[in-house]
């Protein structure tokens, strides 16, 4: 088991409240697991926790010894702060310089230049690529169109072997393709 959460209540980072939890869950090596819920249930905050940038005010968080993480955010700073071509982007996140097509063509131009989908689609490809045992995406398919989110489905069903996920998703579709397991985050109030 890379991950083990047992009853973690958890807050916005820097916060005690609201309370986000509690939940339970784990996921396995090369399990992808997915983690769904109605807006504001703290999908994206349990994520935070887990990376250590938000607090677990109660319960057990615990990875396998030696689990390496990668975390593919929502919502990233803008790229026009790193001026740099898909490639050189490859290069500082360790990721597989290979990414098959449509990816392979953006890699000589700059980040600034892409789309927000051509942009996301190169974060997650550098995600399941760089080395990592558990990926944590936060909404990949968030603003892509319908032919991004097929080439999200491809990159999700053929991430190298042993990788993990833990993917924050409302998209059906996405989830039915891509994830062994779905867990729902408890409504506010239930625990």
């Amino acid at each position: 088991m890379l991950l083990s959460l047992q009853e973690v209540i958890t807050a916005p980072p820097g916060r005690r409240e609201p309370r986000i939890g509690p939940i339970s869950l784990c996921v396995d090596a090369g399990e992808a697991v997915a983690l769904t819920g109605a807006n504001g249930t703290g999908k994206s905050t349990l994520l935070a926790a887990i990376t250590g940038r938000a607090p677990i005010l109660a319960g057990h968080c615990q990875l396998a010894a030696g689990t390496r993480l990668r975390l593919v955010e929502q919502s990233p700073r803008p790229d026009r702060d790193l001026p740099v071509s898909g490639r050189d982007f490859l290069e500082l996140a360790d990721a597989d310089p290979n990414p098959p097509a449509p990816l392979a063509g953006w890699l000589g131009q700059r980040l600034d230049t892409l789309s927000g989908g051509q942009r996301q689609l190169l974060r997650v490809w550098a995600g399941l690529t760089a080395p990592a045992d558990l990926i944590l995406l936060d909404e990949p398919s968030n603003n892509l169109d319908s032919a991004s989110r097929a080439t999200l489905q491809r990159l999700l069903r053929e991430r190298p072997i042993g990788r993990s996920l833990l993917l924050v998703s409302h998209d059906s579709e996405l989830l039915a393709t891509g994830c062994h397991r779905i867990v729902a985050m408890p409504e506010p109030g239930d625990g």
